[in-house]
């Protein structure tokens, strides 16, 4: 028995009766018994408790567990050979950390892959960066567009990495609130923060945070508790579209990408200051992750290929983007 066959095993365990199992397989019960105890032989191991009722030991728990699985592959590869065979939809699914996702959905060639593969469908999720990325290591997630902000999020061992471009993060604020807080050296620090602002100096002024567990928002605690200050917080945005809206509602100031700032200027509809943020320092790698695991590799790895040079071929890259590795 070279490659022996798990699918009496798992009938088995699911009966937990050898005359039942064998009836359903129609087979007889003596060729049952005998096929466990090869089974048993091969691996070395006692899958059976036989006595005083039949049940798994902790190796048929493993075995079945294992035989499951080898179950699910055999079902993948059937459909995706049947895709392939007749050329059904195939659709393709990409998650997306939460602030990035207006960026993404401008730069994703949605009309080139669509011609180039007409069978080909997106199902698109967003989350935070440790939510994706461990749904692409468990192959939940075809691909995941990640922005990292910092040394102490890990980057996930065993994916494919290709890096689309470096954003800075910066302070967006209304005029209205500009005058609200600094209405008596209003001129003095329009121009001070636009030489780049310290967050220490907005103290007093309230902010929308994206959610605590954000790399953005642990520096900005960080920050303020290591300078020994306190700051107001207006509120936590899910998504950088709702950070954006109490932004213009004049709520609060908030923070978001460079590229995010330059799109917003020209759509708010009024006046918007953009201050590049001094300290704390904040920006991050946007990065587009795959794993080479995973089924249709081919036309993953060339839809990824194809977002990546349209990123940089449509992105009016920000300073800095081909800044040197940070140390």
């Amino acid at each position: 028995m070279d490659n022996p066959s798990l699918e009496y095993f798992v009938e088995i365990a699911k009966q937990l009766n050898i005359s039942k199992a064998a009836a359903n397989l129609h087979i007889s019960q003596q060729s049952l018994s005998a096929y466990i105890q090869k089974l048993e032989k091969h691996y070395g191991v006692t899958l059976l408790h036989r006595k005083p009722r039949l049940r798994l030991t902790v190796a048929g728990e493993r075995l079945l567990l294992a035989a499951e699985e080898i179950e699910q592959v055999y079902q993948d590869l059937a459909r995706d050979l049947a895709e392939l065979e007749n050329d059904t939809d195939i659709r393709i699914s990409l998650g997306i950390f939460e602030p990035l996702v207006s960026l993404v959905m401008r730069n994703l060639p949605i009309i080139e892959i669509g011609k180039k593969y007409p069978n080909v469908s997106f199902h698109i999720t967003t989350g935070f960066n440790q939510e994706i990325m461990e749904r692409v290591q468990r192959q939940a997630l075809d691909l995941a567009v990640a922005g990292y902000v910092g040394t102490e999020e890990q980057k996930p061992e065993g994916l494919e990495a290709i890096r689309l471009s470096w954003d800075e993060d910066c302070i967006i604020i209304t005029d209205e609130v500009m005058h609200l807080y600094f209405a008596d050296e209003y001129d003095a620090y329009v121009e001070k923060f636009s030489q780049g602002i310290d967050l220490l100096d907005l103290s007093h002024v309230p902010i929308v945070l994206h959610p605590m567990e954000s790399g953005v928002s642990k520096k900005i605690r960080r920050y303020f508790m290591d300078s020994h200050r306190t700051f107001k917080v207006f509120g936590e945005g899910p998504t950088q579209d709702v950070v954006n809206s109490m932004v213009l509602k004049n709520k609060a100031y908030g923070m978001c990408s460079r590229t995010i700032a330059q799109i917003l200027t020209e759509t708010a509809g009024k006046k918007l200051h953009v201050f590049p943020l001094a300290k704390p320092k904040l920006g991050r790698d946007i990065m587009l992750f795959y794993t080479k695991k995973k089924k249709r590799n081919e036309i993953l790895e060339d839809i990824a290929g194809m977002i990546a040079e349209n990123w940089k071929k449509s992105m009016s890259a920000p300073e800095g983007l081909e800044r040197e590795e940070e140390t």
